[in-house]
């Protein structure tokens, strides 16, 4: 079979090295504030729900329409973008996103905090593809770091949002949400000016796609989507997770009062714990990824798609038994790691693998999927209410589980041949 061109990149110059890493931790820094404009309202989402007198259904089908909205965009800003060579649609729509969250204080039904979160989430979901590609090729051999510290910046970011949230909302009010306009459409002109004139595919794409052997591409395209099923699983188990942490937060806040009700003050309390544990599992999340960005190496990857969710999976399933007060912090963060530790190293898989559609392959490996997860806060409200929030999180740990199982068919002899960048 005729191997893969591994042509470097062209040796540039040392002001072009300093160019291109301002252009990086540009991009990068900026992930950080997206993520934690998207983090915003799910510490609060209790607070929200007894403010606009929402049911349980209707706050999971606001988490479910934000997974759905800022997926489902991605894979469609990455082929635009890629069509119409253009990195500004991010950019634009992340202004947007800013300007919308940062309305939440003055939501006043589910239809208004519904229409916010769409809009919201849209801007956020255009943001990723086109960022993620620009930062694959800022990165050159070193790709798969790369997007693991660009992954890992906007899980600063997600727990910066979650621990920050409900004290913002707690000591200043929702309506003080709108002054966060400002720093974020300064990110968002940062933006523009890194990422603008990133070319959108390797140098050498057309000549690594001419060296193909005879039914390569089949092979490429199914190895991509055997990753993207497996994103699919493990953002459901993330946004599973969402939800089922709202509720066992809820449920904690119960246990330690005489109120048998959520009322305000028992809502509050709820979302002071929700935070921490949902920043402890984007922590997991982000010290995964940077983990296997930094030691994992080519030959070892298939491996550890398989390894690293069986023992998150694990870790889910184990939360409801233990009773110490760190155990859940601990489970959680090993929840993190489980689910989302490779989904870098899946964003770089794809970008290797299609070399000439980087935008797309990162725009299905994160929205692509993330749209898809929009499934999971219904389904573990429904297993919730119908079979008990144990039962939901023993779930929760299998489908993961089997997201691991299903790495064991990646091609290895493919999976060791494509190029490192």
């Amino acid at each position: 079979m005729t191997s893969v061109s591994t042509t470097a990149d062209p040796i540039p110059s040392p002001s072009q090295v300093s160019v291109r890493a301002a252009r990086f931790g540009a991009t990068a820094a900026t992930h950080t504030v997206v993520d934690f404009f998207s983090a915003l309202l799910i510490p609060i989402m209790s607070v929200l729900e007894g403010r606009l007198e929402m049911s349980h259904a209707q706050g999971a089908i606001i988490l479910s329409v934000g997974s759905l909205c800022s997926g489902l965009v991605q894979p469609l800003i990455a082929w635009l973008s890629d069509r119409f060579d253009t990195r500004l649609l991010g950019p634009i729509a992340f202004a947007i996103a800013v300007v919308a969250i940062s309305l939440v204080g003055h939501a006043r039904t589910f239809e208004h905090l519904l229409v916010i979160q769409i809009v919201g989430t849209l801007g956020i979901g255009a943001f990723h593809p086109v960022a993620a590609a620009a930062v694959g090729q800022l990165s050159g051999r070193r790709r798969s770091l790369g997007v693991s510290i660009f992954f890992c910046a906007g899980m600063l970011g997600s727990v910066s949002g979650h621990l920050t949230s409900p004290r913002l909302a707690g000591r200043f009010g929702l309506e003080s949400y709108v002054w966060l306009i400002i720093p974020g459409l300064l990110a968002a002109c940062g933006l523009t000016w890194a990422v603008a004139r990133v070319a959108h595919r390797n140098h050498d794409a057309h000549t690594q796609r001419a060296s193909w052997a005879p039914g390569e591409a089949g092979a490429r395209w199914r190895a991509v989507g055997l990753l993207y099923v497996g994103n699919v699983l493990r953002f459901t188990v993330n946004m599973m997770l969402v939800q089922l942490l709202i509720r066992w937060s809820e449920q904690s806040a119960l246990a330690h009062v005489p109120e048998t009700t959520l009322d305000a003050g028992v809502r509050e309390a709820a979302s002071m714990i929700n935070g921490p544990m949902q920043a402890a599992m984007q922590l997991g999340m982000a010290v995964g990824g940077l983990a296997a960005g930094a030691f994992l190496r080519r030959h070892h990857e298939k491996g550890a798609l398989v390894v690293v969710p069986l023992v998150g999976a694990v870790a889910i399933g184990a939360f409801p038994f233990v009773g110490a007060p760190w155990a859940p912090f601990a489970l959680i963060f090993c929840a993190g790691v489980g689910f989302a530790g490779m989904v870098p190293v899946t964003i770089a898989l794809g970008q290797r693998l299609l070399p000439h559609r980087t935008g797309l392959a990162s725009g299905l490996m994160m929205g692509g999927a993330w749209g898809v997860a929009a499934i999971g806060p219904p389904l573990a409200q429904w297993i919730d209410r119908s079979r008990g929030l144990t039962t939901a999180f023993v779930a929760t740990g299998l489908l993961l589980l089997v997201a691991g199982l299903l790495s064991t068919a990646l091609p290895s002899r493919l999976m060791a041949k494509i190029s490192p960048h």
